[in-house]
C-alpha cells in the first residue's frame, strides 16, 4: 500500500497533458476563441466587435456602432453572458469600455 502511495505522484505526473503549455493567452485569431471589445469614437459613441475566432488574421465579427457608453456596456455584458454559455467558446478575450481601443477606420 505504501508502494503505491509513493508511485502515485509519478503516474499523476505522467498523465499530464504534454504539448500545450497553459501559459499561452488566448488570441482573437485562434480558432474557438470568442472575442468581445470596445473602441471609442472620437465623437464620443462607442462600438462593441464581438465575435469566434476561426483561425485566420482576420476573423468575421459583429460590429454594433454608434452606441452610448450605457448602451456599450449593456450590449457588452450581454454578449459576455453567452459567451459564458456558448460551448463553441474554448477560450475568451474580452475587453471593457474601460479598456476602450480607439475607433479603427472602416
Amino acid at each position: 500500500m505504501t508502494r503505491l502511495l509513493l508511485l502515485a505522484p509519478l503516474v499523476l505526473a505522467a498523465c499530464q497533458m504534454t504539448g500545450a503549455p497553459a501559459s499561452d493567452p488566448a488570441r482573437m485569431d485562434q480558432a474557438g476563441t470568442c472575442f468581445l471589445y470596445v473602441e471609442a469614437a472620437p465623437d464620443g459613441t462607442f462600438t462593441v466587435v464581438s465575435g469566434v475566432g476561426d483561425g485566420t488574421p482576420a476573423p468575421k465579427a459583429m460590429v454594433t456602432r454608434g452606441l452610448s457608453a450605457a448602451a456599450a456596456d449593456a450590449l457588452w455584458v450581454k454578449e459576455r453572458r453567452i459567451m459564458d454559455l456558448n460551448p463553441e467558446c474554448l477560450a475568451i478575450v474580452a475587453t471593457d469600455r474601460t479598456q476602450a481601443r480607439p475607433a479603427s477606420e472602416r
